[in-house]
């Protein structure tokens, strides 16, 4: 049996972040563990509703953006000034986050800290505190690399790829402007680099959500690290109506590309088009951010739904095209069931390299996307069984994962080595 600690948890808000987080601290609270969420006020009501501990740090603060300045009228000028906008705004993030946190976490006795891989600060706030904590990696780790083959990722521009390298950082990998910040953050508190904090103050575990599966091949790992699977309960989604009488027998295509962009609604229209032609029912969730009259007049017989229990709905569908979000591509898998991915930013090109890899999925490339390639996927998918026998594959070794429950596991137990045997501070960890 192990000792009952108190953990505290830090999440980023997105829900492919967050909704992770909460079963994670769901399972350790059922093996009898206190958690307490450490967030702004507006996601209280979300996190308590799964009846886990929480913990205001404030409400959400806009940056205030430099004044007096002038607007220009190249393109390239008006992105270099958003670019360092947003460096501005995390390096504000990340102060207003040591500042009230830390004070915040001092008073609930907190015994381990687990934190979202973006937790920028979270490793300072943990050695401020002297606290040991666990890394979470909800999607494909940030030092495994983000980058896909040209074939599928978008292509960007030179400035393009500096905003990624400045906004791309994780406590794992650190870099650029925000590195630099944080260093500042660190030597006011009489701390070393962040580069170096993997020697002074390491993680006692690094969790990824990632199944090993569905990874590329590695030969080298830190023993902190750890593959787990995906983290879903089925009893922890909200109750959501669907028309289920709307379903009609035909073969079922589902997609979802997320949280809507402006963007999405064109996709989605191209998407609509594709299924027009052949003997499918298309069913369409906007992520909980448009309302389906954003999407009036689609070709054929189309379900849109604002938001929908993607859960259920994923046992009934026969394909799934996504962009390439783990979430909701683990959930996909799952149930066994073959993809077409359309990858644009962040995680999602490098998700959707692993699921061709895997033969599970075809990717499509966002740029030059026509309803006419979007169906060539389709009946490739539905006429070659090849791509269902390899996600059904797939679908036993994720099952089999028990993701959640092993994360748990690795987090009990590096925490029982640790207070048996505290790591001294010139223990070190390899990087991988």
């Amino acid at each position: 049996m192990h000792k009952m600690s108190h953990f505290g948890v830090l999440s980023y808000k997105g829900a492919g972040h967050l909704n992770p987080m909460i079963v994670l601290s769901r399972e350790l609270v059922a093996r009898g563990h206190r958690v307490t969420f450490f967030q702004t006020a507006d996601l209280e009501d979300r996190v308590c509703a799964h009846g886990l501990e929480f913990c205001s740090i404030g409400s959400p603060v806009a940056h205030l953006l430099r004044n007096n300045r002038r607007v220009y009228k190249w393109t390239i000028m008006r992105e270099i000034i958003a670019l360092r906008d947003g460096i501005d705004r995390v390096v504000f993030d990340m102060e207003r986050f040591l500042r009230q946190t830390a004070p915040a976490m001092a008073g609930y006795a907190i015994d381990a800290i687990i934190m979202d891989e973006i937790a920028l600060a979270g490793p300072t706030l943990a050695q401020m505190l002297r606290l040991p904590y666990v890394v979470i990696s909800t999607s494909v780790p940030h030092n495994f690399g983000w980058d896909g083959p040209r074939s599928i990722a978008p292509n960007v521009s030179v400035l393009e790829r500096i905003q990624r390298m400045c906004h791309q950082v994780s406590v794992l990998r650190m870099r650029g402007p925000v590195r630099s910040q944080l260093d500042a953050l660190r030597r006011a508190r009489g701390f070393g680099t962040v580069r170096k904090i993997s020697r002074d103050y390491p993680e006692l575990a690094h969790i990824t959500q990632l199944p090993q599966c569905l990874d590329l091949p590695r030969t080298t790992f830190p023993h902190t690290f750890h593959y787990a699977g995906p983290f879903v309960e089925e009893a922890a989604r909200p109750a959501m109506d669907f028309p289920w009488d709307h379903l009609d027998g035909r073969t079922m295509v589902y997609a979802s590309l997320g949280t809507s962009g402006s963007s999405d609604l064109v996709i989605f229209r191209l998407i609509a088009e594709a299924c027009e032609q052949l003997c499918v029912q298309l069913v369409i969730s906007l992520g909980g951010r448009r309302e389906p009259e954003d999407l009036g007049g689609l070709p054929g017989n189309v379900i849109v739904m604002k938001d929908l229990p993607q859960l259920e709905i994923l046992k009934k569908a026969d394909i799934v095209i996504c962009h390439g979000g783990l979430n909701t591509v683990l959930e996909t898998l799952r149930e066994g069931k073959p993809m077409v991915v359309i990858p644009r930013t962040l995680d999602q090109p490098a998700v959707a390299a692993r699921l061709e890899r895997c033969g599970v999925a075809i990717a499509l490339p966002a740029k030059k996307l026509s309803a006419g390639k979007i169906r060539l996927a389709l009946l490739t998918l539905l006429n070659q069984p090849g791509w269902r026998d390899a996600a059904m594959a797939i679908k036993a070794a994720v099952r089999a994962s028990d993701g959640v429950a092993h994360a748990a596991d690795v987090i009990e137990n590096s925490l029982k080595r640790h207070m048996q045997s505290p790591p001294s501070s010139d223990t070190q960890i390899l990087s991988k």
